[in-house]
C-alpha cells in the first residue's frame, strides 16, 4: 500500500483527541474568516490579520504569513471544508468569508465538523479561561483542569498569564500552607468528580520548567505579604510536586506544555528531576518540546511513566514532527504516544489533523518501505496513537 492509500485509510480512523482549546458555542455562531485567523496560530505570527477587505492589506499579509506552516494547513482545511478550489488571495477573500459566515448559521456546524469531518469521538478540552469546563457537550469534550492558577495562589494579588488566581476564583483568603493544600485537594477532587480526566500545566508561559526541591516551610514563606522571587519559586516547586503526587493518587495524567513558551528553560529535560521523583505519576509531555525535540525521545526512553503528546508540533513544523516521530518509534513503546489538535476552532482543528496525518503517513510508509515495520504493524501503530492510547490514558471514549 502506497502512502496516499495509507493516508486515505487513516483519514477514516476515529480519533480520541488529546488536547484542544475549542471555543464555547456562542463564539462560533458569528464566526468570520478574520475571526478564524485571529483565533488560530496564524494570529501568533506577528502580523495583524486584515480587518477589512482592502486588497493591498490582504496581499501584504498573505505575503508575510503565506508560507508559515500555521497558515498552510489552515488554508488547506478551509479550501476543503468550504469547497473552494483556489488558494486564498486578495481577490477571493470575501468568497471564503461568506462561505464561513453562511455555514455557521447552522449552530451545530462547528460540532458536526469535529464529529463527522474530523472524526473525533472524544476531545480532552483545556478551557484555560474557565478551568474544567466541557462547553456544554459532556459526551464530546472531556475537561483537563488547568493548574496554573493553583501555582499562583500564594496570595490574593498574584495571577498566571491567563489572569487567574485560584483563591480569587473560589472566593478564598488562605495564608496557611496546610490549609492551602487541603483546599487544593478539594478543588482537584471536585474537578475529577465532574468530569476532568487530566491536570494541565502550562507554566512554561509563566516561568521555567525547572522544578527543584522545596519544603513545606519554604513554601509557607511565599504566603506572606511580601514574597520575593525565591520564595515564590519554592512555593510553586513544592505545590507542583504535590499536584504530581495528587494526580497519581487520582489516577489521572499530568499534561505539561514543553518547548516554546517563554523560551526560558522550557525544554522538557528540565522536568527530569520531578519525573524521576514521581514514578507513579503519568507525565504527558506536550508539543514535542520544540525546538528541543530529542528531549522527549530521551525521556520516553528512560522513564516508563512518560508519554509523548504530539499535539501542536505538526502545525509548528511538519519537518520537526517527522524527525521526532521517527525517533520515538525507535526508542519508545507504541502505547506511549497520542495526538491532539490544540486549536480553538473546528476549521483549524481539521487543518491540524491534516498536518498530523501528513506526517504520520509519511513516517510509517517510509518505515514499511525500508523494512523497519510491516504494513499490519504500521496500521496497528497508527490506531494506537490516534485512538487506543488516549482511551487508556484518559479513560475516555464516546458514550
Amino acid at each position: 500500500m502506497n502512502r496516499i492509500e495509507f493516508l486515505d485509510v487513516l483519514m477514516n480512523q476515529p480519533i480520541i483527541n488529546s488536547h484542544s482549546h475549542h471555543l464555547p458555542d456562542e463564539r462560533h455562531h458569528t464566526l468570520t474568516l478574520e475571526d478564524i485567523f485571529n483565533n488560530s496560530y496564524v494570529g501568533w505570527c506577528g502580523v495583524a490579520v486584515p480587518s477589512g477587505d482592502d486588497r493591498k492589506e490582504i496581499a501584504e499579509w498573505l505575503d508575510a504569513v503565506g508560507n508559515r506552516s500555521y497558515f498552510v494547513w489552515l488554508e488547506k482545511a478551509l479550501m476543503e471544508l468550504y469547497g473552494i478550489e483556489e488558494r486564498l488571495d486578495a481577490d477571493n477573500w470575501n468568497i471564503f468569508d461568506s462561505a464561513i459566515r453562511q455555514a455557521h448559521q447552522d449552530k451545530d456546524w462547528h460540532i458536526n465538523l469535529l464529529r463527522k469531518k474530523c472524526g473525533y469521538e472524544a476531545i480532552v478540552l483545556d478551557t484555560y479561561w474557565s478551568p474544567g469546563e466541557d462547553n456544554g457537550h459532556p459526551k464530546l469534550f472531556k475537561p483537563a483542569y488547568r493548574i496554573n492558577s493553583i501555582l499562583y495562589g500564594y496570595n490574593q494579588t498574584a495571577k498566571d498569564h491567563n489572569g487567574n488566581n485560584i483563591q480569587i476564583m473560589h472566593g478564598r483568603s488562605i495564608t496557611d500552607i496546610d490549609e492551602y493544600l487541603d483546599f487544593i485537594d478539594q478543588v482537584v477532587l471536585d474537578a475529577k468528580r465532574v468530569g476532568s480526566v487530566a491536570l494541565k500545566c502550562a507554566i512554561a508561559y509563566d516561568r521555567s520548567l525547572n522544578f527543584g526541591e522545596a519544603s513545606k516551610e519554604e513554601a509557607q514563606k511565599a504566603m506572606t505579604e511580601d514574597p520575593d522571587k525565591g520564595d515564590i519559586k519554592k512555593f510553586q516547586d513544592y505545590v507542583f510536586d504535590y499536584l504530581c503526587r495528587l494526580a497519581a493518587k487520582l489516577d489521572i495524567p499530568m499534561q505539561i506544555h514543553t518547548g516554546l513558551g517563554l523560551m526560558e528553560s522550557s525544554n522538557a529535560m528540565e522536568l527530569q528531576p520531578i519525573i524521576a521523583s514521581n514514578p507513579e505519576t503519568t507525565f504527558l509531555l506536550m508539543h514535542g518540546s520544540y525546538p528541543w525535540t530529542s528531549d522527549i525521545a530521551g525521556l520516553t526512553h528512560v522513564y516508563p511513566n512518560v508519554c509523548a503528546d504530539l499535539c501542536w508540533l505538526p502545525l509548528i513544523s511538519p519537518a520537526a514532527a517527522h524527525r521526532l516521530l521517527h525517533e520515538l518509534i525507535d526508542v519508545c513503546n507504541a502505547d506511549r504516544m497520542v495526538w491532539g489538535c490544540d486549536t480553538w476552532t473546528s476549521e483549524e482543528s481539521y487543518g491540524a489533523k491534516l498536518a498530523f496525518l501528513h506526517v504520520l503517513s509519511r513516517v510509517l510508509s517510509k518505515r514499511v518501505e525500508a523494512g523497519l515495520m510491516d504494513e499490519e504493524g504500521a496500521f496497528r501503530f497508527a490506531k494506537a496513537v490516534m485512538y487506543d492510547n488516549a482511551t487508556g490514558l484518559f479513560g475516555v471514549s464516546e458514550n
